[in-house]
Formats: structure tokens, C-alpha cells, sequence
């Protein structure tokens, strides 16, 4: 038996699920204190069950995307080394920012030794802030760590946490390189704050399966494992949609994903069974990183968001939430007013849902339920204006799935998945506004619970080997070892999946079918005085995000 859960800005929802089957589900507000959320929704979730029987655990969790949104991150001190070409100076980032003389070039040669004396300094100037954590990043790091491992070595362990650029990601990109070593620094206490907890609660209501946080690309990483990254469980909950959508559905043809909250609207495509992808990596509020991710977009307009008078009369629907319905004690009119007064949903008062809509209608002369319909209209119309650019921006650029890019192809969904609470009181609407056939699955409120319980393990590593230098580095699992001038692709291709799959068991992958894709795959000879002198070859390759073994759909 599993249970899975999914902390959302206005709910948190939890499920218990055996042999394919949602048996249990519950919703709990989502309190200011989250982790007495966790608590009280794995108690009404449990009941009197037996906790042994519980063999695995997951969780999707909002809060290190709030603590991003919200300004709320650890100060965090950087040290960066450059090489040739762009200033490091240019990517400044934290409120302690210093570059350290020392360089290698991009086939991790080193051209210039590091500055010892300037990082002593460096680290000298961070402490004195009281700074806690530190990232350290050289601009070629993932073609040879050499300097930050120097950096870290001399460095010590006078920091709570040392966040190093090689392990972030395999791909080159120094300025996302950068901040994604940042937020990975500046989130680590509230991680391990969380990790701590969360482990707390588990191991108080004897819980002791193994336990899973959601990751942007799908997947899950052990939670033990969670806290020396912890930028890649940021944005889980869009995931989780997709997630939920592949356990519940089909999802045939092409087929647009809206799963509409309480806070926000996140959509995504699958395609065939298949989620599109972001190969470049997640933006997560001022920052642009290198985590993985599924392609998703978030809107912000729910059931619960404020709904007001704009200019010309217009009615206007978020992005802000100020608390619950009106229907249920909040202070502004929403969404879900508009559809109790229409009888759509019997919950909370009526007559408050009823007075509210009356009050946004009386400068329009129109009554209480004439104004609800025209809210659910113009919140329908809105998600489909938003679907319309998402999907005009899938379309401006190469399609890329887990599996492979689709040259020249088109994303037109043929129909669309609607999840979320309010589903199917606002399905018909989205239905008109899309011109698409509509439907909700079975469990549709929980549906991002479902998705966390049942996602596989995912992770990635990309090789890189210089046969002339006669090296081979894979950054993400920090090896580096020697090899010979005849080492091949196909030798390659055999140590990068040898590397990722045992990545993904020590992750938690030990009991799942692993699944791996081929990204990236590229070889190149190495030519001096008109003669072959070596081979550069670089892969990419992935445990793709999938369903565990254990969930068949019924």
C-alpha cells in the first residue's frame, strides 16, 4: 500500500493507494504551519490503519517554490572562478558575491592555477555576514572539478552546507550554472529543516517505508537524498499533474492537461502517453536554472482566487487569493461562490455565495446569478487565452519529448483532461471556451496525490570523455577516471548507463524497472596538422519520469 501526498497552496491532499486502486483520499486546508499539515493529513488519511502496512511513502511539496517566490531563502554566500570569455561579474547573485583569479579552459585544462590568498579573502568577507551556506562554481567545472574541489577543500567545514556547480547538471551553461548552485546553497536549511520534520512525523506515527519527495521532471528522489539538491524539488506540484494525468488516464492522442486549484491553473501536453519536456531547464521566480523538468505552465486563477471589478466593468479573476470563498467565511468573492449560488456545489453558506455575486453585479444592474455564470465564463475564457500562448510557445520551438525531439510537428490537442477540485462544475465552461471535448477522470480532486504516490525514480548524468587528454568526466555522480585512446562511443554508452542506473538505485530506484533514454549523443575527432589526434564524445542519458511498476490503471 502507498500513500502519497500533495501539499497545494490551498489544500493538501492525501491518498492511499494498493493494487492500482485510490482506496482512500482526503483534503486538508493548508495551514500557515506546514508541517502541522503534514501531520493532521497522514492522521485523517491513516485513521486506525496498521502503519506496517504501509510499503511506500511520497510526497509533493510546495516549499521551496514559496520560499523562491517569496524572497525567503537563506542568504548565501558565492565564490565563483571564470575562464575564457564571458565576466562572472555579469551573474551576480546573493548579498555576497566574490570571483576568485584561476581558470581552466573548455577542455578542463588548466590555464591558470587558483588564487588561494583571494578565497581565504573571499571567505573571510562571507563570514563576517554571518552567511551559513555556500555555493562554489568554476566556469568548466563539468569538464574537470579540479578548482572546485580545490575551493571546497581549502574552504573547510566552516559552512553549515557547500554547494558545488558540477553536480548540479553535466550541461554547459555558466549564468544558470550559477544560480542554480545558488538556490541549491540558499534552500538547504529550510530542506533540512523539512527533511528533518517531516522524518520526525513519519517515525511518530511509525511510518518506516521507504519515503520519496517529487521532482519538476516527474520523477521522485529518496528523501534522505533530497537535501544536497534541494532546487530540484522546487515546482513539483505541476509535475504532479502530469504525473496524476498518466496514472488516471489514457491520455490518447494529444492531450491537454488543466488542472485547476484552489491557487492556480497548471496545464502541460502529453502526447501519446508521453509528457513533452524542457530540456534547458526550469525558471523558478528571478532564476533561470538547469533543473529538469516537464513542461508545464502555471496560471494564476482557481476556484478560490479574488475575483473584482476592473476598468470598463470588466469582471477580473487573480492572480491573487486572499483566503476562502465568501461562501466559507473569506473575504472576497471567487470562482467557487460564483458556483454555489448557480447550485453547482452544495458547500458553505449559499446566501453568502448569493450576496456576493450580488454585490459584484449591482454597478451592472444585473442579479446574483447572471453575474455567477459571467464569472465561470470569464474564467473558462481566461485559462483558454493562457492555453493559447502556452501552446503558441510550444510551437515557436523544437518539440522535445522524454524520449527523443519531434522535428516539424505541430502540438494541436485533440482533446483535454481537467483534474482539480472544481472539475467537473467547470468543465463545461473550459469546453466552450477551448471548442474541445472535455473530460474528468475518476479521483480528479486528488489527482497530484495519485501522481506523487505512484512516479518512478528519475535522474540523469551526462558523459563526456577527451580521449587525447585520455579522461572521461561524469559530473553529476563526480567521476573521473582514465581512459585510452581507443575508447570508443560504444564503450561509452556502457559506462554512462552502468553510472545511471546505479545513480538511480542508491536514489531508491532499487526495486524499479529503469527505463533510459539517449538525450543526447554526439562525437566528434580532434584534428591537429591535418591528422586524427583523439575523440571528443558526449552523451546525455535519462531515467525517464514513468509510473512504478506496481500501478496498473483500472
Amino acid at each position: 500500500m502507498i500513500l502519497g501526498l500533495d501539499m497545494g497552496g490551498t489544500q493538501t491532499d492525501t491518498v492511499l493507494v494498493e493494487r492500482g486502486r485510490v482506496i482512500r483520499a482526503t483534503k486538508t486546508p493548508t495551514g500557515d504551519d506546514l508541517l502541522e499539515t503534514l501531520r493532521t493529513a497522514i492522521d485523517h488519511t491513516l485513521g486506525d490503519l496498521d502503519p506496517g502496512a504501509i510499503t511506500r511513502l511520497a510526497f509533493s511539496t510546495t516549499m521551496a517554490t514559496n520560499a523562491i517566490v517569496q524572497d525567503q531563502l537563506e542568504p548565501a554566500g558565492m565564490i565563483v572562478s571564470a575562464g575564457p570569455g564571458m565576466d562572472p561579474a555579469w551573474f551576480s547573485v546573493g548579498p555576497s558575491y566574490h570571483i576568485v583569479d584561476g581558470c581552466l579552459d573548455h577542455q578542463g585544462y588548466e590555464v591558470k592555477p587558483l588564487d588561494r590568498a583571494a578565497l581565504v579573502n573571499a571567505v573571510s568577507r562571507i563570514r563576517e555576514k554571518q552567511i551559513r551556506v555556500l555555493g562554489l562554481v568554476g566556469k568548466f567545472s563539468v569538464r574537470n572539478p579540479l578548482h572546485e574541489l580545490q575551493m571546497a577543500e581549502w574552504v573547510g567545514d566552516v559552512f553549515l552546507h557547500k554547494a558545488l556547480g558540477h553536480q548540479v547538471s553535466g550541461v554547459l551553461n555558466f549564468p544558470r550554472r550559477i544560480t542554480t548552485t545558488y538556490l541549491n546553497a540558499a534552500l538547504y536549511p529550510l530542506q533540512q529543516r523539512f527533511s528533518e520534520a517531516l522524518v520526525g512525523i513519519l517515525n511518530e506515527k511509525a511510518l518506516k517505508a521507504p519515503r520519496y519527495l517529487l521532482k519538476p521532471d516527474g520523477g521522485t528522489v529518496e528523501l534522505g537524498k533530497s537535501d544536497a539538491l534541494p532546487a530540484r524539488t522546487a515546482q513539483s506540484g505541476p509535475a504532479a499533474s502530469v504525473m496524476g494525468a498518466l496514472a488516471l488516464d489514457a491520455c490518447k492522442g494529444t492531450t491537454l492537461i488543466l488542472d485547476i486549484g484552489g491557487t492556480t491553473t497548471d496545464m502541460a501536453v502529453i502526447l501519446e502517453g508521453v509528457p513533452l519536456f524542457n530540456p534547458h531547464g526550469i525558471r523558478l521566480g528571478p532564476y533561470q536554472t538547469l533543473i529538469r523538468s516537464l513542461l508545464t505552465h502555471s496560471l494564476g486563477i482557481g476556484g478560490d482566487s479574488e475575483v473584482r471589478m476592473g476598468k470598463n466593468d470588466q469582471l477580473k479573476i487573480g492572480p491573487l487569493r486572499k483566503g476562502r470563498p465568501m461562501a466559507l467565511g473569506g473575504p472576497a468573492p471567487t470562482p467557487t461562490d460564483a458556483m454555489i449560488a448557480l447550485n453547482l456545489l452544495d458547500v458553505g453558506e449559499k446566501e453568502a455565495a448569493v450576496g456576493a455575486m450580488a454585490t459584484l453585479g449591482a454597478p451592472l444592474g444585473m442579479n446574483g446569478k447572471a453575474v455567477a455564470q459571467t464569472v465561470l465564463t470569464t474564467m473558462a475564457e481566461s485559462i483558454a487565452e493562457a492555453v493559447e500562448a502556452f501552446l503558441y510557445e510550444i510551437n515557436s520551438q523544437p518539440v522535445y519529448t522524454v524520449h527523443e525531439v519531434l522535428k516539424d510537428t505541430k502540438i494541436d490537442p485533440t482533446s483535454v483532461l481537467i483534474m482539480g477540485g472544481p472539475a467537473p462544475q467547470i468543465t463545461p465552461y473550459v469546453g466552450d471556451a477551448l471548442e474541445l471535448p472535455c473530460r474528468v477522470p475518476p479521483h480528479h480532486d486528488v489527482a497530484n496525490a495519485v501522481g506523487a504516490a505512484v512516479a518512478r525514480v528519475t535522474t540523469s548524468v551526462t558523459l563526456q570523455a577527451d580521449t587525447q587528454r585520455g579522461t572521461v568526466i561524469i559530473p553529476e555522480a563526480d567521476l573521473e577516471q582514465d581512459v585510452s585512446h581507443r575508447f570508443g562511443l560504444d564503450q561509452a554508452l556502457i559506462l554512462g548507463r552502468q553510472v545511471l542506473e546505479e545513480q538511480a538505485r542508491r536514489m531508491g530506484a532499487e526495486h524499479e524497472t529503469l527505463e533510459v533514454a539517449v538525450t543526447e549523443k554526439q562525437l566528434f575527432n580532434m584534428i591537429r596538422q591535418g591528422r586524427i589526434t583523439g575523440q571528443n564524445i558526449r552523451l546525455k542519458m535519462s531515467i525517464i519520469p514513468g509510473l512504478i511498476p506496481h500501478w496498473i490503471r483500472r
